[in-house]
């Protein structure tokens, strides 16, 4: 079995690569697929009191959500 550290560290790792820009959805994913892990993450670092990381996956979110409506803003302003 994992160690709970294991996971939480590769969690965090991976939610923080989310601010970079290297970071990209995976091109088959849809955005009802995107929204739905974005929403499991969130309970995820909810959970665990990662509030680091729930900032950036509601930074996430908020991008997306934007990108669907056609509002999207520069990070300039």
């Amino acid at each position: 079995m994992f160690d709970a550290n294991f996971i939480e560290r590769l969690f965090v790792r991976s939610i923080d690569h989310m601010m970079t820009s290297e970071w990209q959805w995976p091109p088959e994913w849809d955005y009802d697929r995107r929204k739905a892990f974005l929403k499991h993450c969130i309970e995820y670092a909810e959970q665990r009191e990662m509030y680091e990381q729930c900032a950036v996956i509601r930074d996430v979110e908020k991008e997306l959500t934007n990108e669907e409506t056609g509002n999207v803003q520069s990070s300039d302003a």
